[in-house]
């Protein structure tokens, strides 16, 4: 989790930036009687979701936690078959054998429990650096494309800072496509 507020950071600290360094150049071109800078909004999210890669580094990730899903529902189940178990035998226990069934029964299930939350972490970093992976091939072909088309910045359209852009400057459906096309 702290890894995608990290990063989530970063991503807000350079659309700032970027924001910030477009309005200054767009002032400074105006000042100075040169062209107006080219500035382009994409959706990362909606590359990434609407990419044929990104689409299957979904289908992987829903697989794998129905996965986990599964296992983790039949330890579960055990543990409840367990405790029935336990309930149902309390009476013909002494006081003894009770305590140290129970206390072995606490022990698994918070063994069950910590197995759970790594199973979670461990989903989590899948998923991050699936994250990661897809976002540095994007950038390749989104640098690419930058320089091909002359366009000075282009701004994450789901970041705070942009309050409004016109919609024929969206090229998350274009760096899409070239992304579908480099990762076949």
């Amino acid at each position: 989790m702290k890894t995608r507020s990290g990063i989530a950071g970063l991503i807000v600290r350079c659309s700032i930036a970027c924001l910030s360094a477009s309005l200054t150049l767009s002032v400074a071109s105006a000042v100075f009687g040169q062209e107006r800078q080219k500035i382009g909004v994409m959706d990362f999210r909606e590359i990434v979701l609407g990419s044929k890669a990104g689409k299957a580094a979904k289908a992987k990730m829903e697989k794998l936690a129905e996965k986990l899903t599964k296992e983790m529902k039949a330890e579960e189940a055990k543990l409840l078959a367990r405790r029935k178990d336990l309930e149902a035998a309390t009476s013909r226990l002494t006081s003894a054998q009770r305590q140290d069934r129970v206390a072995t029964l606490e022990r698994d299930e918070a063994a069950f429990q910590r197995l759970l939350e790594d199973k979670t972490e461990e989903l989590k970093d899948i998923e991050t650096k699936s994250i990661q992976d897809l976002a540095g091939r994007i950038e390749l072909i989104l640098k690419a494309y930058a320089a091909e088309k002359g366009f000075s910045i282009i701004l994450e359209a789901q970041r705070p800072g942009i309050l409004y852009f016109n919609k024929n400057l969206d090229l998350s459906t274009e760096i899409t496509k070239r992304f579908d096309r480099a990762s076949k």
